[in-house]
């Protein structure tokens, strides 16, 4: 059995420390000049492979302060690569050779640069490495300040490690077509991530369309990775031991056929710890890699037939208790609904399963969460649910619709209208959800039309003027959408008493700012809408109803509003609203 001497690679190692110690913000191209003297005369390729992966095993592996960083391993491999006169030539690409305790995942059947591109992989991925006797709870806070510095390293060798891997590449494409390889590329992707950066996400992006997209065949290579290996061999095992806290699915992905039942939900706080949640915890490539597998599955096959690996995952992030992971989940789940049929999620009952996971996220609000999460979290959640009810239709839309209005806008208002943004976000969703139910909103008119009034009518309104404007907004939705029921009722004098006092109010605030006039605008437009709408309401032998009649005497009180209600004054010219 050979054995190659490691003492220099791990002197190269410690070289690169002291470059980095000298000189934080060095490049890696500078740092790979400064240890070219360190590296040997001759080396077999095989012999770095080997001494790298040893070298990762001895001390990347391990929660100990003062190891070599991940950056001084990828910039000592970066600077052995860099110099190809010196690496002497070899015939063979596989070994089996190394001591068999240190070969993992049958690394023997692997060729000697997938072995190398594997260890780098390893080295810039955002992933605790798991040893006995570790203290695994130390990681069960996911704002520990061990993320950070997994987080950090990770950041600081990824230049490296890519340049690395595209060197590897330029050996032979399929040096990088190993899963472990591939999923680190696809953790880089997002470039919100903390490991990564914008370029380092399009890099990513870059070699996995070389590496997934055939020429023979586009898309097909990325759909078979897919539904063959992120989906049954990298995410299940990671999720098996979670499960949302309403047991609406079975082991499979299914729904089930018995529905909720209240003694299957678990008792007292959540066991969120790496042992249950190793994706959230352990492995934080997870809820990245599965973005990017919803944003690149095909529609037409891998989600039609491979819908039930989906599920699970979906579900149970929707569904944490983390206020990002949650968004994160409900992100993702309005991606898949866009691609999920609507025929299968009608037949299987998927759109209740949904309904029930995603509906608590509405009720995330002060002061119990704090309002900037609240704010992050309300706005995909609404959207997941709109797009669920646009997936719908009949019965089954309208009473998903009802009750996002009643369990959602209604009731986040009444715990939380002394936040402004809430109520910002609440006014713009009731627009957006108004305009889903259309005329068989009108039910809500005794609830929606007071609220807004509410809003519109506060003297202090116009300290948060986006919320103003998001109000003025839903009530020109409510006139669009409501019109037939709008004259003649209670509503019509209210809105009315709402653009008078918010117009007075504005008025009175002598403001030149932009956004002012935004909502000044939007009043004045508002305000043509209803004459528009009292317009339509004829009766046989009666004229229409005029606005101006109603509002003449608040003009002559108040000569100010004559800007207000300029089209009142001109209804002949028989004004239609947009319905």
């Amino acid at each position: 059995m050979p054995h190659y001497e490691t003492e220099w690679f791990d002197a190269l190692v410690v070289a690169a420390g002291s470059v980095i110690d000298e000189d934080p913000s060095i490049s890696s191209d500078e740092a790979c000049q400064k240890l070219q003297a360190k590296v040997p005369e001759s080396f077999a390729f095989r012999q770095l492979t080997g001494s790298a992966r040893r070298h990762l095993n001895k001390n990347l592996a391990t929660y100990t302060p003062g190891r070599p960083t991940r950056q001084q391993f990828t910039l000592a491999v970066l600077a052995c690569l860099r110099l190809e006169d010196r690496i002497a030539p070899e015939q063979d690409t596989t070994s089996s050779d190394e001591n068999s305790s240190e070969n993992e995942d049958n690394e023997d059947s692997l060729s000697l640069g997938t072995r190398l591109a594997r260890s780098i992989a390893r080295a810039i991925s955002p992933v605790f490495p798991q040893k006995p006797n570790s203290h695994s709870h130390d990681l069960d806070d996911p704002n520990t300040q061990l993320r950070a510095q997994l987080t950090t390293q990770c950041l600081a060798a990824a230049d490296a490690g890519f340049k690395i891997l595209e060197l590897l590449a330029s050996r032979g494409p399929e040096i990088l077509d190993n899963p472990d390889v591939l999923l680190t590329l696809i953790a880089y992707t997002n470039p919100a991530e903390e490991w990564t950066t914008p370029e380092l996400a399009a890099r990513a992006t870059l070699i996995l369309q070389q590496h997934l997209d055939s020429a023979e065949k586009p898309n097909s290579k990325k759909q078979d990775f897919i539904t063959t290996h992120i989906l049954p061999t990298y995410l299940r095992p990671l999720f098996s031991r979670s499960s949302p806290s309403q047991p609406l699915i079975t082991p499979s992905g299914r729904p089930s056929a018995y529905g909720q039942n209240p003694d299957a939900r678990p008792s007292g706080l959540p066991d969120d710890s790496s042992k249950t949640k190793p994706w959230k915890f352990v492995d934080l490539r997870a809820v990245t890699v599965f973005e990017w597998t919803v944003s690149e599955a095909d529609a037409e096959t891998t989600i039609t037939k491979s819908w039930p690996l989906f599920i699970p995952v979906l579900l149970t992030l929707a569904d944490d208790n983390s206020t990002s992971v949650r968004r994160s989940g409900l992100v993702i789940l309005r991606k898949f609904l866009d691609k999920f049929p609507d025929r299968i999620l009608n037949e299987t009952g998927l759109n209740k399963v949904f309904e029930d996971t995603v509906l608590p996220s509405l009720s995330y609000l002060p002061s119990i969460t704090p309002e900037e999460e609240s704010v992050e979290l309300l706005g995909p959640a609404y959207a997941v649910l709109r797009r669920l009810a646009g997936k719908l239709s009949g019965e089954k839309k309208n009473k998903l619709l009802d009750r996002v209005v009643r369990e959602g806008i209604l009731l986040g208002y009444f715990h939380a209208k002394e936040y402004v943004r809430i109520v910002e976000v609440l006014c713009r969703e009731t627009g957006e959800v108004l305009v889903e139910m259309g005329v068989n909103a009108v039910k809500h008119l005794k609830d929606i039309i007071p609220m807004l009034s509410t809003i519109l009518t506060d003297p202090f309104a116009f300290l948060h003027p986006p919320t103003l404007l998001s109000a003025i907004k839903a009530l020109q939705v409510v006139l669009a959408t409501c019109w037939p029921r709008i004259p003649n009722s209670p509503w019509q004098g209210e809105i009315i008493n709402s653009l008078v006092l918010c117009w007075l109010n504005l008025h009175a605030s002598d403001s030149s700012e932009d956004t002012f006039s935004a909502i000044r605008q939007a009043l004045v437009y508002t305000a043509d809408a209803l004459a528009a709408v009292l317009a339509t309401e004829v009766e046989e032998g009666k004229p229409a109803i005029s606005l101006s009649e109603f509002v003449e005497p608040l003009v002559a009180k108040e000569p100010s509003l004559s800007q207000l209600f300029s089209a009142a004054s001109n209804e002949e010219q028989g004004l239609e609203l947009e319905c």
